[in-house]
């Protein structure tokens, strides 16, 4: 069960994840009523801090940067971004989707009838 929680954390949670810390808001539920909020607050104050503290340190974290993903497109943040959707937004998110792969194909198309009309000097 773990395994599918961690599948649905994006990549900043999974970054600033702790396992005390997902035990602390895993109990939050089991714990007294009155102190429910004060334990939340709590838990959201050390993410805070997590992530302050990540994002202090001199390290490149960008999902884009050539250096980590060279291939990475406007696609694959689609795709990232369409695994926490649901409902209408689901839906919306895999059209767009659907759409810039037409497009992309369209282009590639385009560019592959391009190269043989300037290899062979006629068009197909």
């Amino acid at each position: 069960m773990y395994e599918q929680d961690e599948e649905k954390m994006t990549p900043l949670d999974q970054m600033i994840a702790q396992d005390q810390l997902q035990m602390l808001k895993a109990a939050i539920p089991y714990s007294n009523p009155k102190v429910q909020p004060i334990l939340s607050v709590f838990a959201k104050c050390l993410e805070l801090e997590r992530t302050i503290s990540l994002f202090s340190q001199p390290m490149e974290l960008s999902m884009m940067s050539e250096n980590n993903h060279p291939d990475a497109n406007p696609i694959d943040m689609l795709n990232d971004i369409a695994r926490f959707a649901t409902g209408e937004r689901k839906e919306t998110l895999d059209t767009l989707i659907q759409t810039f792969e037409t497009f992309q194909l369209m282009r590639a198309c385009g560019e592959d009838h391009n190269e043989s009309e300037v290899s062979t000097g006629f068009k197909e």
